[in-house]
């Protein structure tokens, strides 16, 4: 039984014998955010990454983060801003016009087409508010209403309102284009407005005949308002508290979470919680209390993974704030209260055979206190399995590598590398072997341990599964 941790690399990690250390420590995926950064710097994080996960023999994912619709300031240096002080917002071009005053560049001009006086703009993650007074086409001047510190690169949010623009800017499909010739697991779309983005954007990986899997960001007014379709249309869904804190009061955001985790997981899909989960480790090598009890609460909500964000990327501490979330986690789920798993399994309706199949395979292991074992060529068996979140080890294996890659951000599943030992062409039972053989020799069965495995039958839809005891 696991939550997946996902950490993001940045200044602080982008580096072969840290990474090796974070996927050593427990790390199953890698995030990194296309908001900074070039293809040169983006292709040598990957191949750090791969060349440690198969040092390890570790299946890990790679998921690439689409910055999307959103305005983001081009200020080289940091702006200190009192409540009451006037700041004006402009294009590059144009602020020159605005020699004197304390002066924020943004990067879309459609900015202006949104902004009306008395609008509320939120600076970053909500850090500075600012207040409309007079806007233009293509300026604003604006009231701070908090003090704080405007940094560069940073995004501007206009609370209610989206932008005027098309989803996939020229920049962001060049951005899919690179992920697709890198072959990432993932691409994380952000400022999801409605399933169409999320159509457009497949309609795009088709094109290019690429496998990549969408993972939907859900962080605004509209996204959150369509958050049924935008699942039905997405392979994974991304809790993105930072921006969903900044379109809605923060304290609805538990509510908030609570409802996306139980939407996506009715669907069988796998969702992030991403955000503040150990902030206070990126000055200091232990999490405080409350982050502690947030994470633990994130665990006990049974979401599939989260994602860290900062801690890993600029914090001082990635590799020690890894051993701590594993920790935690490890701690919350020995103390995850029965009935809060039964209620969670309560809202989950087993429909078809296939998931009729993967529960009642589930109920048979967890009776036997055993280790469930199958083998797969398409993936379909992971999220069936993941859904119920079992409380014994699953391991699936497959010749595939790419799809267990996408296997690392679904709960409770542990991918097993055949590649190298079988081909598509094998059949199941071959590969639960396969599976068997190899979790033995690396100490994950012992003798004595019960196995519960799930064999496929070639050629017919039959699904055997068999009971052994390790000899």
């Amino acid at each position: 039984m696991s939550i997946k941790v996902i950490a993001t690399i940045g200044p602080s990690s982008n580096n072969y014998e840290v990474i090796y250390d974070l996927i050593k420590h427990g790390v199953s995926g890698f995030r990194i955010n296309f908001a900074f950064g070039n293809p040169s710097e983006w292709h040598n994080i990957v191949e750090n990454i791969r060349k440690a996960s198969r040092e390890l023999d570790t299946i890990v994912s790679i998921m690439g983060d689409i910055p999307g619709p959103q305005t983001r300031t081009e200020n080289t240096e940091a702006i200190t801003v009192k409540k009451g002080d006037f700041i004006t917002i402009t294009l590059e071009s144009k602020k020159q016009e605005f020699q004197g005053e304390k002066i924020l560049v943004v990067s879309k001009h459609e900015l202006f087409d949104i902004l009306t006086p008395g609008d509320t703009i939120l600076y970053g993650d909500g850090e500075v508010e600012m207040r409309v007074v007079e806007s233009s086409r293509d300026y604003a001047k604006c009231l701070v209403v908090t003090t704080g510190v405007l940094k560069p690169g940073r995004k501007i949010v206009v609370p209610r309102k989206d932008l005027p623009t098309g989803f996939l800017t020229s920049s962001d499909i060049e951005l899919i284009k690179y992920a697709c010739s890198d072959e990432f697991t993932y691409i994380a779309l952000s400022y999801v407005r409605s399933e169409k983005d999320v159509l457009l954007v497949r309609d795009l990986l088709a094109q290019l005949n690429c496998s990549t899997g969408v993972i939907s960001k859900i962080e605004t007014h509209s996204g959150f308002s369509n958050l049924e379709k935008i699942v039905e249309a997405s392979d994974a869904i991304l809790v993105a508290r930072g921006d969903l804190g900044v379109h809605f009061p923060i304290e609805l955001i538990p509510v908030l979470q609570d409802k996306i985790i139980k939407t996506t997981v009715k669907h069988g899909k796998p969702v992030i919680v991403a955000t503040d989960i150990l902030e206070s480790m990126i000055e200091n090598n232990r999490p405080s209390r409350s982050d502690v009890v947030g994470l633990y609460n994130i665990v006990h909500s049974l979401a599939d993974a989260i994602l860290l964000t900062s801690e890993t990327a600029i914090g001082k501490y990635p590799v020690e704030t890894i051993k701590w979330a594993k920790t935690i986690i490890s701690a919350a789920l020995n103390n995850l209260p029965h009935s809060t798993l039964e209620e969670f399994r309560r809202e989950l309706t087993a429909e078809s055979l296939m998931e009729k199949y993967a529960q009642g395979l589930i109920h048979l292991a967890e009776s036997l206190h055993g280790t469930i074992i199958a083998y797969t060529k398409t993936g379909n068996i992971i999220p069936l399995l993941s859904r119920y979140r079992p409380l014994i080890p699953v391991y699936v294996g497959s010749w595939n590598r790419k799809l267990l890659e996408k296997s690392t951000i679904y709960y409770g599943v542990n991918p097993v590398d055949l590649s190298g030992k079988l081909v598509e062409s094998d059949d199941y039972e071959k590969g639960v072997e396969e599976v068997y053989s190899k979790l033995k020799t690396i100490g994950y069965l012992k003798i004595g341990d019960i196995v519960v495995k799930s064999y496929s039958k070639r050629g017919i839809n039959i699904h055997e599964i068999r009971v052994e005891i390790v000899v």
